[in-house]
């Protein structure tokens, strides 16, 4: 079994609905705790400048947790779907979703904060086996790319959320950094938010070889396994680019993985880094028979007792399949671009009004006039 199953939940004939909900519950609650006691701490924090990092250390933190909402997301392998059948497999869901309260069904759609499409898996067990090679004394980096709303940066803030630091008796261990690159010509806001993932601090005099060396001592410190770097395209100039690979040749193997749309355009220039990086992954967009693919994974899931995305009794126990509608998958690419981003609002917030008004699920006049509220919704209400 892979390691990382841990952290996911397998949707099979065997899966309980209510129980799934029990979870969700604990976890909205524990993650509402948190939260809230982080934002006591915002409110405590004085202006000098070493409570302006304990903040900016809080805001990282508080936009990680949101995702422990989900701290298991759901997954559907596509081996157990051919060896369930997929309308056994709904069926099954349907008959625990009919038995549910409207609120119920709102707490269900949690589920659409986070979920392991094939696509994420592939990349989850990407990094597992990169993960793997450091133990054999192997540094292997890799670039993540995709067109912005594909979910790179969601997966990550998931991945690094189940790598919280954890406080031992000697130290506090930081298994997994994650930071935003920083735009400008100086490589000192690099190291710096380097150090501030660390849970550490800098001062105000480092220069950047004093940095440099707090970024090698507390990787060491801190049994840092992996640095990930977003937005990678930030950095454009070659001196900051160089620092990073210096932070590469220090710190012992760990593997740095650098996501942007486009990340391989960061290493155009410099043969060293282009080495260095020289493995990447791609989340393409969903479009044509891959947007039927995830529509088809979606409908599974919605707490709905008919289907969504389907033809009219399209939906038959004898059959393995069912027939989906092409116009409205269409019309959905259209309005989102193939971009999972914006597939997943729509459902969501097509689903909140299919659960308001009592609806036995998603059909495209809904579809359309969801779609429609969120264009004209500001840009930070839909994120």
């Amino acid at each position: 079994m892979n390691t990382d199953d841990m952290f996911t939940l397998a949707v099979d004939d065997q899966i309980n609905v209510r129980q799934r909900l029990q979870q969700l519950c604990e976890w909205q609650g524990e993650w509402k705790k948190e939260d809230n006691y982080l934002a006591q701490r915002v409110e405590e924090l004085s202006d000098s400048q070493l409570a302006s990092q304990e903040g900016a250390q809080i805001g990282s933190l508080r936009r990680r947790l949101l995702l422990r909402q989900v701290r298991r997301p759901l997954e559907i392998s596509p081996e157990q779907v051919i060896k369930i059948t997929y309308p056994v497999l709904r069926q099954h869901l349907v008959e625990q979703f009919a038995r549910l309260l409207p609120e119920e069904r709102l707490l269900w759609l949690n589920n659409f904060l986070f979920i392991m499409t094939p696509d994420v898996r592939q990349l989850n067990d990407k990094i597992a086996k990169i993960r793997s090679y450091r133990s054999f004394g192997q540094q292997r980096n890799f670039l993540l790319g995709g067109e912005s709303g594909m979910g790179k940066t969601t997966y990550l803030d998931w991945f690094t959320s189940n790598y919280l630091p954890v406080v031992e008796s000697d130290r506090t261990r930081v298994p997994v950094i994650k930071i935003d690159a920083p735009e400008g010509n100086s490589p000192k806001p690099l190291f710096q938010r380097i150090i501030l993932a660390c849970g550490k601090n800098y001062l105000k005099k480092d220069n950047e070889e004093d940095l440099l060396m707090k970024v090698s001592l507390y990787f060491q410190k801190c049994g840092v396994e992996v640095l990930i770097v977003d937005e990678v395209e930030h950095i454009k100039s070659y001196g900051v680019r160089r620092r990073l690979l210096e932070v590469s040749n220090m710190t012992y193997g760990i593997p740095i993985i650098c996501a942007s749309c486009d990340p391989h355009r960061w290493t155009l220039g410099d043969s060293e880094v282009a080495g260095r990086w020289n493995d990447y992954f791609r989340l393409d967009l969903y479009k044509n028979e891959r947007l039927q693919q995830l529509l088809l994974y979606i409908n599974l899931l919605l707490p709905f007792t008919s289907d969504s995305f389907m033809l009219p009794d399209s939906g038959d126990p004898k059959k393995s399949s069912y027939v989906i509608d092409n116009g409205l998958v269409k019309s959905i690419e259209k309005w989102t671009r193939g971009k999972l981003r914006d597939v997943m609002i729509l459902v969501v917030e097509a689903s909140k009004q299919a659960i308001q008004e009592s609806r036995p699920c998603l059909d495209d006049k809904l579809l359309e006039r969801t779609w429609k509220s969120i264009q004209s919704k500001p840009l930070e209400e839909n994120r």
